[in-house]
């Protein structure tokens, strides 16, 4: 079912209802004032984006900001625990 809005003469506000498109005409009550003086207006569209999309939509500076938060904090740098271990290649046998 579509949602419409009525924008209310008297108090201008907007109320929302949920109605088949069969009683799209109907009048609506302003749920504010109770006024039954509403008009019908044109709302905006709502879209549901994909996960790719939103990532498209990012703004290029995101990456940077997440870069520079990493090498400015040390909790957050991915490769400490393997800075940490040292040379794992320490101990084993030579590849001959």
């Amino acid at each position: 079912m579509p949602i419409y809005e009525h924008r209310c003469d008297e108090c201008r506000a907007v109320t929302t209802v949920l109605a088949p498109v069969s009683r799209s005409r109907d009048p609506c009550i302003c749920e504010h004032c109770g006024s039954a003086l509403t008009r019908r207006i044109v709302s905006k569209p709502s879209v549901h984006l994909s996960k790719l999309s939103k990532v498209e939509r990012m703004d290029p500076r995101y990456d940077k900001m997440v870069d520079q938060a990493m090498r400015n904090t040390q909790h957050a740098d991915p490769d400490r625990l393997m800075n940490r271990r040292g040379d794992v290649t320490k101990g084993l046998p030579d590849k001959d």
